[in-house]
């Protein structure tokens, strides 16, 4: 793999365990719910109610995984002169050159409020997650991955486009900004 093709992955500032963890409590309840009404139904001789009662939670187990498999894969890289964002369900690529080195700054969403992400437009959102593109309090348009909210790398591009992500060390993207390879 040459050098332009190599890829550079970015660590992320939190941890995809609590809302995991979230996915699997939120999705217990009706779950739950699902596999108490099948076994009554069963009980009561419904017609076809016995396949269902093991093809309804396997199906969903099924999507369970999927969305656990999706929200695994978020992250952001760098590759042959372009940010990736991987949101774990869709993914933005933006010339390291497009974006403004001078826009970039670390922010604390409680203390920026204008900067919080208010509507979803696609993408995922759980408790300690929020990755896709959303609305923000300010009206702007925005990519997020979004782990630990305290701390959020806030950069735009030169169209105006913005990016909200949660960096462990944002100053390597600070870096790549004022050095960036030819892509």
């Amino acid at each position: 793999m040459s050098a332009d093709n190599a890829s550079r992955q970015l660590a992320l500032n939190g941890s995809l365990g609590r809302p995991l963890f979230w996915l699997v409590v939120i999705s217990a309840v009706p779950f739950a719910g699902l596999a108490i009404a099948l076994s009554v139904a069963g009980m009561h001789g419904a017609g076809g109610a016995s396949h269902a009662v093991f093809l309804v939670p396997v199906i969903f187990v099924g999507g369970l995984l999927f969305v656990g498999l999706c929200l695994s894969r978020a992250g952001v890289s760098v590759k042959g002169g372009a940010l990736v964002i991987n949101t774990g369900f869709g993914s933005k690529r933006i010339a390291l050159s497009a974006l403004r080195q001078d826009s970039l700054r670390v922010v604390d969403l409680s203390e920026k409020s204008e900067l919080r992400p208010a509507w979803r437009l696609r993408g995922a959102g759980l408790p300690g997650f929020a990755s896709g593109w959303f609305r923000l309090h300010n009206g702007d348009t925005a990519v997020c991955l979004l782990l630990d909210r305290s701390r959020v790398c806030y950069v735009r591009s030169h169209d105006g486009e913005t990016l909200l992500l949660s960096l462990q060390h944002p100053e390597t993207l600070r870096a790549l900004l004022a050095h960036p390879a030819p892509g």
